[in-house]
């Protein structure tokens, strides 16, 4: 079906062209009720338009939109630094967006479509529907994924090596002497869990080391059920108990660190524990947390630089033909105090 102009709105609303363009343009010369039928009109039929394009071409766009969780989401900073980093030395600027898991982006993609200000979307998403993404990339405004927690997506991405990161890390362990490794988990619908399972799994197979269901517990990224599983952990008999823990992340980390403390253990004397992430506040824990980094503030450089090489790529460059890059950045691993040899 070939793809819908403001010509075409104009004819199915019954107003002029340049009605039509006000309404896109945000213009408070059109009246509410004139401008809600305009839109709803364009929201059944499923119309984008191709803003990257005709911005640019006339020369009046200069601005990069982001989509974010959140802004108190604890990774958010680190990011828009590497993406700042980047815009601050060329032409653009940024316009912020939130969008919070409670709720899909239609309503701020509306908003996005209807002020006309992006030439290109930055989108750091967790576990919402990236279909209407999809669509946008596809309809001609450049979008790329930043850190995305969910499903791949045929979208241009910069992803991190989740699994080489828990392998990295179970290795570490490993290399301390420790045989029996817990893991704690996050939320397993994620790619990126899966990948941190795995990672753990294949480092303690490469070692010969078979694999023990019972070692292996629920987190979901919840302190309430970490702290639940990291009990079940240590209600073990002695000779079965972990004598280390790999944790999905720091947050789940810090609350098996609390429970094994508020259970008269010690870490890293009479347990190891190991993070996803290393967020700020890792380095200052006590003991200061042994954690896999992830690059953050890299990763946000890099979406910039994907974002402009699409935007000043074209039309061409974003169809559905074409594979869209998507780029995992490496992990590194940090060791502090939380780990130790076997006791």
């Amino acid at each position: 079906m070939a793809r819908l102009t403001i010509r075409d709105i104009a004819r199915m609303s019954g107003l002029s062209k340049s009605t039509v363009s006000l309404v896109l343009n945000n213009s408070p010369r059109v009246d509410p009720a004139t401008r809600e039928r305009v839109l709803e009109l364009m929201r059944q039929h499923n119309y984008v338009p191709n803003y990257a394009a005709t911005a640019l071409a006339r020369g009046n766009t200069r601005l990069i939109g982001m989509i974010v969780p959140g802004l108190t989401w604890r990774l958010v900073a680190a990011i828009n630094y590497g993406v700042a980093s980047v815009v601050e030395g060329s032409e653009y600027e940024i316009i912020l967006y939130t969008s919070t898991n409670d709720r899909n982006y239609d309503r701020v993609i509306e908003r996005i479509l209807a002020s006309k200000l992006s030439a290109g979307l930055l989108v750091v998403t967790h576990n919402q529907p990236l279909e209407p993404l999809e669509k946008l990339h596809h309809d001609g405004l450049p979008v790329v994924l930043v850190d995305t927690l969910a499903t791949h997506a045929d979208l241009p991405a910069i992803v991190t090596d989740n699994y080489g990161g828990a392998h990295a890390a179970v290795r570490h362990l490993l290399e301390l002497g420790h045989r029996q490794i817990a893991c704690v988990e996050g939320l397993m619908e994620y790619p990126c869990c899966q990948e941190r399972t795995r990672g753990y799994t294949d480092a303690l197979a490469e070692a010969g080391i078979s694999h023990r269901p019972e070692l292996v517990r629920a987190g979901g990224f919840s302190a309430e059920t970490v702290a639940d599983s990291t009990r079940a952990l240590l209600s073990l008999p002695k000779r079965r108990r972990p004598t280390a823990v790999f944790a999905h992340s720091d947050i789940t980390a810090y609350a098996v660190m609390e429970t094994v403390e508020d259970s008269g253990l010690k870490v890293p004397d009479d347990i190891s524990v190991v993070g996803f992430d290393d967020l700020a506040s890792s380095e200052h824990v006590r003991p200061a947390l042994t954690t896999v980094r992830q690059p953050f503030e890299e990763m946000g450089r890099q979406a910039a630089e994907l974002l402009f090489a699409t935007i000043e790529g074209g039309p061409g460059e974003t169809g559905p033909s074409r594979q869209p890059p998507r780029l995992s950045l490496p992990t590194s691993l940090i060791v502090r105090d939380s780990t130790s040899t076997v006791a």
